[in-house]
């Protein structure tokens, strides 16, 4: 420190910072689809199946999102963004078919609604939801006769707190107040707030009793209790009635924030309870009085709906946003697969209930009466049964016309084109992938497709309903291929191509792929899922549907994209940068190592780095017109390693002595 005191050079030796790491996930994937509950149009990390039914609920009949999730996490997929889509309606009184939220009105014994329960999130779910009202936590104490009405001198004040309802009752004669303060040294309740400047305007001293006899005060609260379809969902304690307490039931209930678009690096959010105070009715003028609900009653919600009946392959893409939107109409075109696009650690999309095809719930038939033997006395009657709970049953969605799902996946393809950095899973309709239709219908439908960024998958799996034994059913294949597409990743990299891979959760395939269906799928860029040699059901295709040669391969494409993500990320900090040879310098030496991180884990075709790949950014590139303008390129190449599809093994004697040559993908069948 003297050195710096005096004038000079002065030396120090600091070593440079490096730049902290950046993780860049590939097998983070996205999900788009019709769920039993949960926030519309809010994207929700999930990491487990628990996690989803806590956030979404079970499996819907009118629904593959919960499918493709068991499927994703079955086959190894590990982190799952989750988005529910349903019919909406923005702004104004909610339209008949729209998404709505069972609720129930509470009012107070002067029959004045005063607490607007609902459920968490849209959906017939809320019907089965019940509530039930007990006393929590009631104290009792006396009272002392006074001649002051804004006060009372009571027995003990142990229990009591300021905010709280009270009833006071005199013979017939029943009053409630809030206690508005207390002091405990002299006992005393103060109905009245002893220091002008806090009191409320709702507070009032007490009126028609008689102040030479005693009163009994009752605390009032409240418990709640929530079922749904028979199970305790959810319990509450200590709930008051007064709007200013630290326990009213509005805070308590209150419904937590969730962002529409949250970090990339967020927490798995807490799901919120089942039962949500959405409004409050009340005048603030008007005195505090208990609910009139009577304990042990149920209270059912209702009125919730899926919004399902006037659905629409739009409400799974959303709209582009204009540059002179507001937020409100911006939020409302952020819908469906849009609500993905802000996450950055997303880079696998799938929307299968493009494909829905609705399964009618069987009747319920009620259990035939028990026989009785004539010959016997009949025993005393059991006691009746509680009434059954009620199953909601929601509207059904689509099926969306061929034309309306092609359109819709050219959207979403179109989106992660966009993006840069997504690559979209699709498949193809139920009536396509049935065993009656032909195979080049599947062929016909791939034709629909020339982007880089997706795949097409067929036929459909069928997997076992967990809701019921020997039952089975036909879903898409996006979750599955999603978490054979994850899992390749964390195991091997995004550089290997993920095909060959058993899929779990899979009893069967909607039709059989024979081999010569498989050449001709593969041979038109369509990925076969078969029935492989150990009688499980596979992935047998990577390819895209590019219909350029050099993109055929999804390894190919996704390494391309993660190569450019990793580039994106890695020079962040060149922006306003001089644009000077140091810097061109330090962008070509970022880019050389991101290609030799590639080049380690066997990304590319050539055995040296100068047969792989070349990174520049120098003067030729960046002329001194490019400089004035504030630009700054680089140029990459690369040569991917693309898959052995074919390899051929060939066995014979030459000269008497056996021969194996191998050869492998376009070699082997020039050389045959």
């Amino acid at each position: 420190m003297s050195l710096l005191r005096t004038p000079g050079v002065a030396l120090e030796r600091r070593d440079a910072a490096r730049p902290p790491a950046v993780v860049l996930r590939t097998d983070v994937a996205g999900l788009v689809g019709l769920t039993e509950r949960g926030p519309l149009d809010t994207a929700v990390p999930v990491e487990s199946m628990r996690q989803f039914h806590a956030h979404f609920g079970g499996f819907i009949d009118g629904g593959f999102a919960a499918w493709a999730a068991r499927g994703f996490f079955e086959n190894g997929g590990r982190r799952l963004w989750v988005v529910r889509a349903a019919h909406r309606q923005f702004g104004g009184d909610a339209a008949a078919n729209a998404a709505r939220a069972a609720g129930a009105t509470v009012q107070d014994l002067a029959g004045h609604p005063v607490l607007s329960l609902a459920a968490s999130s849209p959906g017939v779910w809320g019907n089965a939801l019940a509530l039930q009202w007990s006393a929590s936590g009631s104290v009792v104490t006396t009272s002392a006769s006074t001649t002051d009405p804004r006060k009372s001198v009571v027995a003990s004040v142990r229990g009591f707190a300021p905010a709280e309802l009270v009833r006071i009752e005199q013979d017939a004669t029943v009053l409630h107040r809030v206690i508005a303060a207390i002091d405990a040294t002299t006992r005393t309740v103060y109905w009245v707030h002893p220091d002008p400047a806090l009191r409320r305007s709702a507070e009032q001293p007490l009126v028609g009793i008689d102040a030479t006899r005693p009163l009994r005060l009752v605390r009032v609260a409240y418990g709640l209790v929530v079922r749904e379809r028979g199970e305790v969902v959810a319990s509450h304690a200590d709930l008051h009635p007064a709007p200013h307490h630290p326990r009213w039931i509005g805070t308590v209930l209150r419904a937590p924030a969730i962002a529409s678009a949250l970090p990339a690096d967020t927490e798995v959010p807490r799901p919120p309870p089942p039962v949500l105070a959405d409004g409050l009715v009340e005048d603030p003028l008007a005195p505090v009085l208990p609910l009139a609900v009577v304990p042990g009653d149920t209270l059912w919600l209702a009125g919730g709906t899926d919004g399902l009946a006037d659905l629409s392959v739009d409400e799974f893409i959303g709209e582009d946003d204009a540059p002179g939107d507001s937020d409100f109409v911006r939020a409302v075109k952020t819908r469906g697969v849009r609500a993905l696009m802000p996450i950055d650690e997303i880079s696998l999309l799938a929307a299968p209930d493009l494909l829905i095809r609705p399964v009618p719930r069987p009747d319920l038939l009620p259990l035939p009466p028990p026989s009785v033997d004539a010959c016997r006395r009949c025993p005393p009657p059991a006691t009746p049964p509680a009434p059954a709970v009620p199953l909601p049953l929601g509207e059904t969605a689509g099926p969306f016309s061929d034309d309306e799902v092609a359109r819709a996946q050219a959207a979403l393809v179109a989106l992660a084109e966009r993006a840069g950095d997504r690559f979209v899973v699709l498949g193809v309709p139920l009536a396509l992938a049935l065993p009656e239709r032909s195979r080049d219908d599947v062929l016909a439908w791939r034709a629909r497709f020339g982007a880089r960024c997706a795949a097409l998958y067929a036929p459909w799996l069928r997997v076992a309903d967990p809701r019921a034994s020997d039952t089975t059913r036909l879903v898409p294949a996006c979750g599955h291929v999603l978490g054979a597409i994850a899992a390749t990743d964390l195991a091997d990299g995004v550089q290997r191509a993920p095909a060959i891979r058993r899929l779990s959760d899979v009893v069967d395939v909607s039709r059989p792929v024979d081999p010569t269906t498989w050449a001709l799928w593969n041979e038109g860029s369509v990925n076969a899922l078969r029935i492989g040699p150990s009688n499980g059901a596979e992935v047998s295709g990577a390819r895209t549907t590019s219909h350029e040669p050099a993109y055929r391969y999804i390894n190919v494409v996704r390494l391309v994209l993660t190569i450019r993500k990793a580039a994106d990320t890695a020079l962040q900090w060149t922006v306003f940068e001089p644009n000077d040879a140091a810097l061109r310098a330090q962008v070509e030496a970022t880019l050389l190592a991101i290609l030799r991180l590639f080049h380690a884990q066997g990304a590319f075709a050539g055995d040296t780095e100068a047969t792989s790949f070349y990174a520049l950014c120098d003067g030729t590139l960046n002329p001194q017109s490019g400089i004035d303008a504030g630009r700054l390129v680089a140029e990459v190449g690369i040569a991917p390693a693309a898959p052995a599809e074919f390899i051929v093994l060939r066995i014979g004697r030459q000269a008497g002595t056996p021969q194996v040559e191998l050869y492998a993908h376009g070699e082997a069948m020039e050389a045959r």
